[in-house]
């Protein structure tokens, strides 16, 4: 086992896409994407340059995902202004030819009157509601839910299907704080789906038929708790946000237990729903677990709040190594088949006096045996990310080719904040360009890097960089696509890319699909 001193991780570095597995061609099956890493199929299909041309492909026939969070300053009026309901936070996966979200609406009679929020919608609303939006309000504002899982035709966006689990979830929260964040995820045939109670469920992804359920301990006694002194006091639950995404590694199903800031981690097996493993605190409670695949196998990397990096065994939750005395590690880690990138440390401190550091990335050689660092980011204000909330949970990274793209805060965050391309092999900077602030989502799909600016703030305005460092910076102006848009906050809302086309969730409760490709074949 190999052990080394400060860090804080983040990221893996990447390997050439040639030399990728071929996972499932043209799908993301989980919330971290094919690889595990948030990177997409290459499909060999030139983008365009100009983003503004993008045709919407269709708009999903459903309308009941919800609006997820919309935007923190808004959410609350959403519930007694806007048609639908809230639901939950989470991206799409795309498999077997569909669309899958999970998501939740309000159900059952009790509803939060107590709740403190509903004074804040009336004392903020600039004259009195109607009957309609008092109405709107208590329906959003129930405290039971029901679970949904919905399957979505990848192609004309109809519904194929409609798992519905009546009242048996709960109506969470899904502001600033508390959301719930968790997707599905798809499996040779199956869909797997955690409700808002904690009981995880596992579908047929043809035809939704249930094929078992399982309870996930301590999460569903701690989640009933919760509920039953919301119905004592007529509030909405709240208090566990629920942001780590269900992954499938070596054949089994990997489950978080949502027990304390670092979350334990538990092996499923997919036939059955039945435990085969758990470790404790081994996972941020905001990071999905990420994928390494080396010589055939899966393994996981998973990093925590505490520290430390784990190596682990998927098919029997062995952990096969352990990095520890790191920086903390809030967002998901991302992996490729040589390298994983970890914080250092930094000398530059939050302010003055604080005790909390920027993070400073190296990146580190993986093997089964250990890892090795093989560079190290230079001590230097422009090129740190905070280790504190709310964006230090955020992807801030996307790899491919040998190459890394980093977005940084730098401490003087607003002015500061820019795009880097780092070189896998060495970590010499090879581009820099100023990036938007605060917090773009981004990915190399295809020929370009496709970024999200303000993705945590339903900022979903997307533009393209080339992918040559001599060439690197935004190819248009930010283009705001013809939809209402929404998002979640600490973890973004992953939008699958797949085949050219971008998936994304909107503020009336659908998701939109937008063909990005130059030469699209139809």
């Amino acid at each position: 086992m190999t052990r080394r001193p400060p860090l804080f991780c983040l990221l893996s570095l990447l390997v050439p896409s040639s030399v990728l597995p071929a996972a499932e061609p043209a799908a993301w099956p989980q919330a971290n994407g094919p690889y595990g890493n948030y990177t997409p199929v290459v499909s060999g299909q030139p983008l365009l340059d100009d983003v503004s041309r993008a045709k919407q492909d269709w708009l999903s026939e459903t309308d009941d995902l919800g609006y997820a969070k919309g935007s923190a300053s808004g959410y609350l009026q959403n519930l007694a202004k806007r048609p639908g309901h809230p639901g939950g936070a989470a991206g799409p996966i795309v498999a077997d030819g569909k669309l899958f979200v999970t998501t939740f609406r309000p159900a059952g009679e009790e509803w939060a009157e107590n709740d403190p929020r509903l004074g804040t919608v009336l004392n903020n609303a600039k004259k009195p509601l109607t009957d309609e939006e008092q109405a709107r309000l208590k329906r959003n504002l129930r405290i039971r839910a029901d679970d949904l899982l919905v399957a979505i035709d990848q192609q004309t966006g109809k519904t194929v299907w409609t798992a519905v689990e009546a009242g048996v979830g709960a109506n969470r929260y899904m502001g600033k704080r508390q959301g719930y964040c968790v997707a599905p995820a798809y499996h040779d045939g199956r869909v797997f789906s955690l409700g808002t109670l904690g009981v995880l469920r596992a579908y047929s992804a043809k035809d939704g038929r249930k094929l078992w359920e399982s309870t996930v301990e301590p999460a569903r006694t701690a989640a009933l708790e919760t509920l039953e002194r919301a119905l004592e006091r007529r509030q909405l639950t709240g208090g566990m946000g629920w942001d780590v995404s269900l992954v499938v590694a070596g054949g089994v199903l990997v489950v978080p237990l949502f027990d304390g800031n670092d979350h334990s981690l538990r092996g499923v097996d997919v036939e059955t729903g039945k435990t085969i493993w758990e470790l404790a605190k081994a996972n941020s409670r905001h990071a999905t677990p990420a994928t390494w695949r080396h010589a055939g196998r899966d393994f996981l990397l998973a990093g925590t709040v505490a520290g430390e990096v784990r190596l682990i065994d998927p098919t029997a939750g062995k952990v096969l190594w352990t990095l520890d005395g790191l920086g903390p590690h809030h967002g998901s880690l991302i992996t490729t088949d040589k390298h994983v990138l970890v914080n250092v440390g930094s000398k530059f401190p939050r302010k003055p006096g604080d005790d909390a550091r920027y993070a400073r990335h190296a990146a580190y050689r993986l093997s089964t045996g250990g890892a090795d660092r093989v560079w190290e980011h230079p001590d230097e204000p422009g090129y740190l990310f905070p280790t504190w909330m709310d964006s230090c949970a955020r992807r801030n990274f996307a790899v491919r080719d040998g190459r890394v793209y980093y977005w940084t805060t730098g401490i003087e965050k607003r002015t500061g904040s820019r795009v880097v391309i780092l070189d896998e092999a060495t970590g010499q900077v090879l581009a820099e360009t100023p990036a938007p602030w605060p917090a773009p989502q981004f990915l190399v799909a295809e020929d370009k890097l496709l970024m999200i600016r303000d993705a945590s703030h339903s900022g979903n305005e997307i533009t393209t960089y080339p992918l040559d460092p001599r060439r690197f910076a935004p190819q248009t102006e930010f283009w705001s696509p013809p939809h209402e848009q929404t998002t979640a906050y600490e973890v973004y809302l992953e939008n699958p890319f797949v085949d050219g086309r971008l998936f994304l969730r909107t503020l009336d409760g659908r998701v939109a699909c937008y063909d990005l490709r130059k030469n699209p074949a139809d």
